[in-house]
């Protein structure tokens, strides 16, 4: 490298020229980067200004904002080096913000940022206006603070590019600072030496390659997040009367996690979840049910027990066993008149209104079936809801009372489903999403920290007792984190929004049939009950309140 200045003041070591590079860490989406970004900056900057005992420094990363375009004229991003911290030891932190500083040669960071070049300055206030740069002393205005000797390094990612500027000011004599801490005079003031500059350097570059290791992290996080949010968002176009459902999932099982992760006693007291495993719970919980893609729309959809087409054909038997009837009834009323030519007027009209009157009861007895039909073919919640035995067997006996069978054998097998809309054959098709979900998930590359997901989501429909789907686990085979998910699906199944195969119930409703549920042995009912002390459920609420407002 050679000398690009050779004034005695001012420094500056010409380098392979380099473009700026927005790290971009606003736009880290995933918990916890944002820390570890501040921890390496905090770290650059406190060492920095402790190896090179300077007295104060700042340090600025660059950053990129959207702008307005008139026309496309303008690039639709604006690179700026983006303030983060200043440090001083002798006044302490006076400065906890600065205006963005634009990438030119208005200012020494920008000039840095500019051109990858390290500049050392012996004193600011002696430029002769010949350097690629200006220096302002508004700051020391502001504060009552004179910079004399700077030193501005470059940080740069792996691929070379300027992703930040550290700058150091005021390099205090070593036996000045170590006689008189606080306070530094003008003439304990010296020059940044070309070992601090090689010193700082090298920490830059280090500082830089981690904190291009955390934006790469954070970009793949970013990728996953990203990933997910599409899949929930084609799940959901597959069957939009459940939209939403997956986020309350996720946001009810996140929280029951956190909930039994502060748990101090009882069953649950070993239990704990790192944020990662939080994560994790959140992913599976999201894309519990992307099988559902591979599940045929009119099962998937199924409002009723009947499709509509078998409903909409046994009206039309009815309606044509109301128009058979009328018109038997009608021909034997024609042919009493005919036979009996000496019936009085009286006798007639007496004959015309009985004729309507059966007309009528018998159309009524049709009607009454039409609704017993229309009632058993609602979905039901739970098992009691209303006796379906009971109003099939009036189904039956009403329909033969009118002389004609109504219901096929395979209607009636659908109208006498016990609970919800779906034939035996139907609800293996819908139970089969869990697998095409587990199928679909262990194809994703996941990283160490999620591995789990394909499993914990493949067991969210299983029960203690052994009666659950596809593998039919019993209790401690099923993972923690599925029990706490299989709890929160069905309890966000149950109070969401009205489906068309099901009427939303109140949330102590819904918890009265999940006790329902670990009383008969499916549900864990530690689970369950700190599900319900710790709240969980109103989770839901507080994320439909964030999205109205």
């Amino acid at each position: 490298m050679k000398k690009r200045a050779t004034a005695d003041n001012v420094i500056a070591f010409e380098k392979r020229p380099i473009e700026p590079s927005a790290v971009d860490f606003s736009t880290v989406a995933t918990p916890g980067y944002h820390g570890e970004i501040e921890k390496i900056l905090d770290m650059i900057l406190e060492k920095a200004i402790i190896n090179s005992n300077a007295d104060a420094g700042s340090i600025y990363i660059i950053e990129k904002f959207r702008q307005d375009s008139y026309g496309g004229s303008l690039p639709k991003f604006r690179q700026v080096l983006k303030f983060y911290r200043a440090t001083n030891r002798s006044l302490g932190d006076t400065i906890k913000s600065l205006p963005h500083i634009e990438i030119n040669s208005q200012s020494i960071a920008g000039y840095v940022a500019l051109t990858g070049i390290t500049v050392r300055i012996k004193d600011c206030y002696k430029l002769t206006g010949k350097e690629p740069f200006q220096f302002f002393n508004v700051i020391d205005q502001k504060i009552g603070y004179r910079t004399t000797s700077v030193l501005s390094v470059p940080i740069k990612s792996v691929k070379g590019n300027v992703i930040g500027v550290v700058q150091l000011v005021n390099k205090v004599s070593p036996k000045r600072r170590k006689s008189d801490p606080k306070a530094i005079s003008k003439e304990s003031i010296v020059q940044f030496s070309k070992q601090d500059e090689q010193l700082i350097d090298a920490l830059a570059t280090h500082a830089g390659v981690a904190l291009e290791n955390v934006r790469l992290s954070a970009d793949i996080a970013n990728l996953f997040e990203s990933f997910v949010r599409a899949s929930v968002t084609a799940i959901e176009a597959r069957d939009p009367s459940t939209s939403g459902h997956s986020d309350r999932v996720a946001a009810l099982t996140v929280r029951f996690a956190e909930v039994l992760d502060r748990a101090d006693s009882g069953p649950f007291a070993s239990i704990k979840f790192s944020t990662q495993q939080i994560q994790e719970i959140r992913y599976a919980s999201l894309l519990h049910d992307f099988g559902k893609i591979g599940v045929r729309e009119n099962v998937l959809l199924k409002a009723k027990k009947l499709f509509p087409n078998e409903l909409e054909t046994i009206m039309l038997r009815l309606e044509t066993l109301k128009a058979k009837n009328e018109a038997r009834t009608w021909k034997g009323a024609a042919d009493r008149f005919l036979q009996n030519e000496n019936l009085t007027s009286e006798d007639r009209k007496k004959d015309y209104s009985q004729t309507l009157w059966n007309i009528d009861r018998f159309n009524q007895q049709v009607e009454t079936v039409r609704k017993g039909v229309g009632k058993a073919n609602e979905s039901q919640v739970m098992d009691g809801d209303f006796d379906i035995t009971g109003l099939i067997n009036w189904i039956t006996n009403a329909t033969q009372n009118l002389g004609q069978q109504i219901l096929t054998e395979s209607e009636m097998k659908r109208l006498s489903i016990a609970r919800g809309t779906l034939a035996p054959e139907e609800r293996l098709e819908i139970e089969s999403h869990v697998s095409y979900t587990y199928k679909f998930l262990s194809q994703i590359a996941w990283t160490d920290d999620f591995s789990n997901i394909p499993t914990i989501a493949h067991a969210h429909h299983e029960k203690l007792d052994g009666t659950g789907y596809p593998q039919a686990l019993k209790a401690d085979q099923i993972p923690v984190q599925s029990r706490m998910m299989t709890i929160s699906d069905i309890f966000d199944a149950l109070t969401a929004m009205d489906r068309p195969y099901k009427k939303a119930v109140s949330t102590d409703r819904a918890i009265e049939i999940l006790h329902y549920e670990a009383k008969a042995g499916k549900l864990d009912r530690n689970l369950l009950e700190v599900f319900c002390k710790g709240e969980v459920f109103k989770v839901v609420y507080d994320l439909v309140t964030r999205k109205v407002g």
